[in-house]
């Protein structure tokens, strides 16, 4: 089975329950574990909350683009906004503790997903994550990060 799925949002919390659960339930429709289903969430979750955060001034409007596709061997997801940008570079270098609330968004993406790769600024100025995860057998026993890139502007 293929499934592809777009939707464009208000960078607003409150809609970040439906979107999970719709995820959940396409990706137990498609036969995904539960442990599978969990990762999956939890990192579309911590990406879009990113965007919520950080790509755009307090009070400020803006939306955030989520594309999702599914098969019987993996789902891939993006999350893409026309925020602010910022810096990829930094946040990989910058260590984050285990106690704090906030920060670690990418560290948990890149431990749940199969493939990650982000882009910042986009050519619309904006952030794009892409990330996979393989589903079932077949998945490397751990995940393998692209290395964060950059658009000249």
């Amino acid at each position: 089975m293929y499934l592809a799925l777009e939707l464009e949002l208000p960078a607003d919390a409150r809609l970040l329950a439906t979107t999970r659960r719709t995820l959940g339930g396409y990706l137990a429709d498609i036969g995904a574990d539960a442990d599978e289903r969990a990762d999956v969430v939890l990192a579309l979750d911590e990406a879009c909350v990113n965007v919520i955060r950080h790509a755009f001034p307090p009070g400020a409007d803006g939306f955030l683009r989520v594309r999702v596709e599914l098969d019987d061997a993996a789902v891939t997801l993006e999350v893409e906004d026309r925020g602010s940008g910022f810096d990829p570079l930094e946040v990989d270098l910058r260590q984050s503790h285990p106690h704090d609330v906030s920060g670690r968004g990418l560290h948990i993406i890149r431990a749940l997903m199969t493939s990650v790769r982000l882009q910042s600024p986009t050519e619309s100025g904006g952030t794009r994550l892409r990330m996979q995860r393989v589903l079932r057998a077949g998945a490397p026993a751990r995940p393998r990060c692209a290395e964060p890139q950059t658009s000249a502007q």
